[in-house]
């Protein structure tokens, strides 16, 4: 009950505080949370661990792992506070704070007419990223599941809809998905994290995992694209929303083969998203726990 009543307090308090206040507080809290052993803190230094591991990282970056994970508290910790002051984001904001690149790439997609799935790991703040579309006027349906504290759900969810972002949850499956995909809308899937209800076993980061296989059964029923997206922080302290390419699906493939390379190729521009923007990764679960070590040579699942 504290920890819901905390978050509503902090939703009333953050859309009045200023930039350099909520930097401040984003800074004290995360080192306060970083100070403690936790399940969240073992499970980012356990995935930064294996990472360093695999060979993907820079050997600078996987030296650095320690000041790496309190980057990523610190970054979560700003994102909350951006999340919770959303409200106070008018156009001029939209304006001086947000830069897209890759837009060709999703004007592209949608002009085939079946809508677009985009898919994002937790890298930036995507949930401004998902505001920012919407404000332009593109129809944005995403998928979550608990947000913060279940006390929060709905709150969460009503923060979305105000801004004109329609919302469903895993449990009520694939139709109010693929009717957005029917009127030219665009799907957010956010695939790094643990909510989704079908996966594929596929490699990330030389592991095998499990990774959500939605996204290319929706490509494969809607014939929508993949559109492989990020969010980032810039320089100046605002946010770029970037897309990095799209991925169609091939109906002359049979289903479970497509699926296979759709999924392995989420997986494979995401890790290479997530290298390069580790410090801004934030997922607080033992990714590779459960996963075993990916054989050595080619990878699999490429077609």
């Amino acid at each position: 009950m504290i920890q819901g009543l905390l978050i509503q307090a902090a939703l009333a308090l953050a859309p009045s505080l200023p930039r350099s206040a909520a930097e401040s507080l984003a800074r004290a809290t995360a080192r306060l949370a970083f100070a403690f052993p936790s399940k969240r803190r073992s499970a980012v230094e356990s995935n930064l661990e294996w990472i360093a591991e695999s060979g993907r990282l820079t050997a600078e970056s996987a030296g650095a792992l320690d000041r790496t994970a309190r980057s990523i508290f610190e970054n979560y910790h700003r994102f909350v506070l951006e999340y919770l002051a959303q409200g106070s984001l008018d156009s001029r904001a939209l304006d001086t704070r947000f830069r897209f690149r890759g837009m060709e790439i999703l004007y592209r997609a949608l002009g085939r007419g079946h809508g677009a799935v985009v898919v994002a790991p937790h890298v930036g703040n995507w949930e401004l990223a998902g505001i920012a579309l919407a404000r332009l006027g593109f129809r944005v349906h995403v998928v979550t599941g608990v947000q913060f504290h279940a006390r929060f759900a709905r709150s969460a969810r009503l923060l979305k809809e105000r801004e004109r972002i329609l919302v469903s949850t895993p449990a009520e499956g694939f139709r109010p998905l693929l009717r957005t995909l029917g009127r030219s809308g665009v799907v957010v899937l956010l695939t790094d994290g643990d909510v989704f209800v079908r996966s594929l076993e596929t490699e990330f980061f030389g592991r095998r995992v499990r990774f959500p296989v939605g996204p290319a059964l929706l490509a494969r029923r809607s014939g929508a694209a993949i559109l492989h997206a990020h969010a980032e922080r810039s320089r100046a302290g605002g946010h770029v929303v970037v897309f990095d390419g799209a991925e169609l699906p091939r109906r002359e493939l049979p289903l479970k083969q497509d699926l296979r390379r759709l999924t392995r190729r989420v997986a494979e521009i995401q890790e290479r998203t997530i290298a390069a923007h580790l410090e801004e990764w934030c997922i607080f679960r033992p990714v590779f726990a459960n996963g075993s070590r990916a054989p050595a040579g080619p990878r699999r699942d490429a077609a």
